[in-house]
């Protein structure tokens, strides 16, 4: 998934080369030291978000020992939510290193989609089989008995769509790409050749539906700041809230902007009232079209303006500061801290997606419940597994990228 992905200036094909006049260079450069300087903390938010997203699920299990309450019971949602931002953000840099055209476009998203979802999908099917011997009551049975069904339905990114909200399998963490996977071909329905764009995109998002629509203005957000920062309008003021060296700053400024936000009285009567909505929407058209991970759309939008408000202040900096030229040593630290940091963020997709089911069947095999050092270990043993599985899953996507570039070309 492009919210998951580290800082990749040309991640398809590269654009075919075009003649620039000496403004457009330097602008073009400007427009890369800003997104330059957003994908480095990017990379910081992806590792954070998929941790806390494995953290709340931990603790729902019982493998983590801390009581849930208050605005930290919404906390694994929202991270998606932050997810989506960062993916409007990412993939509209990757539309623009395959040069707009969408065949390019679509087979490097789905590349990296297809590389980890195949897996994914079968590992979940393979370790709900042997948790089901151990505690049954810990899983959807009634997905089972048609599961080459199931496994084809979440294949296509169908879980979400219209009068279907269903979870593949035990692995909760998948609706997420029911939404997304639709993100991308709307935008790759935008960059179809004028003839054809008005039609593709009303099929998308028809096909889509309600609820993937509804969640629709947070990756648009991201979208959205990548244009301004590509373009440069952003006013110098904007990089002043954040101080110019801090490294934790532009973090710190969010968390607290979140908290903030999240536990305000207008979050909690947004979110009440988008719920009531919901159950108001089950109970005249049937429980299918109940609005389910989009209940709480309305705050949603808020928290993603949040993330994306705060992407624009980090790319404001290099226009409000001077850059303070770094020692030798300085620089080979950042390096190895960035390259680190990168790495981590690359495989944030894989903790993220591999990570419910493997605690899920720790838990059935009883080992929740228990001190928080053994839950701890338990978790980063998860994590690392997870870490391991995404590397090793990495290595298939240039057979996923002859596969689909062979499908889209016919």
């Amino acid at each position: 998934m492009a919210m998951f992905d580290g800082v990749q200036f040309v991640l398809v094909h590269r654009a075919r080369p075009v003649r620039r006049s000496r403004m457009a260079s330097v602008s073009a450069s400007s427009a890369s030291v800003r997104h330059a300087s957003v994908f480095i903390e990017l990379d910081r938010w992806r590792i954070v978000l998929a941790l806390a997203v494995v953290a709340m699920h931990a603790q729902a299990l019982g493998f983590l020992p801390w009581a849930e309450a208050g605005w930290t019971g919404r906390l694994a949602h929202d991270a998606v939510v932050g997810f989506f931002v960062v993916s409007g953000y990412s993939v509209m840099q990757a539309a623009s290193g395959a040069g707009w055209q969408p065949h390019a476009f679509l087979v490097g998203r789905w590349s990296r989609l297809y590389s980890l979802v195949v897996p994914a999908l079968l590992l979940t099917l393979c370790l709900d089989a042997l948790g089901r011997t151990l505690r049954p009551d810990l899983y959807p049975l009634w997905m089972y008995a048609k599961w080459p069904l199931h496994l084809g339905f979440h294949g296509l990114f169908l879980g979400e769509t219209w009068t279907h909200s269903y979870a593949a399998f035990s692995n909760v963490p998948y609706w997420s790409l029911g939404y997304e996977a639709w993100y991308y071909l709307l935008l790759a329905a935008w960059l179809m050749p004028p003839r054809l764009r008005a039609l593709c995109i009303a099929l998308v998002l028809v096909c889509m539906g309600p609820r993937v629509l509804l969640l629709l203005p947070c990756w648009l957000m991201g979208a959205t700041a990548w244009q301004w920062v590509e373009q440069g309008r952003l006013p110098a003021w904007l990089g002043r809230l954040i101080a110019p060296q801090s490294l934790l700053g532009p973090s710190v400024l969010l968390l607290g902007l979140y908290a903030i936000w999240t536990a305000s009285p207008w979050a909690q009567s947004s979110r009440a009232a988008t719920e009531s909505l919901s159950l108001q929407i089950a109970a005249h058209w049937g429980p299918e079209m109940r609005l389910s991970y989009s209940r709480w759309f309305v705050a949603d939008w808020i928290t993603a303006a949040v993330f994306a408000g705060v992407i624009l202040m980090i790319a404001a900096r290099p226009m409000a500061f001077r850059p303070i030229t770094p020692s030798v040593t300085q620089n080979q630290a950042r390096a190895r801290v960035q390259a680190t940091t990168r790495w981590l963020a690359f495989h944030s997709f894989g903790i993220y997606l591999l990570h419910y089911p493997l605690l899920l069947l720790a838990a059935a095999a009883g080992l929740a419940g228990r001190d928080a050092g053994t839950g701890l270990l338990i978790v980063l043993a998860v994590v690392s597994v997870c870490v391991g599985l995404s590397a090793a899953c990495a290595r298939t996507r240039p057979f996923w990228q002859r596969l689909l570039a062979w499908r889209l070309v016919r």
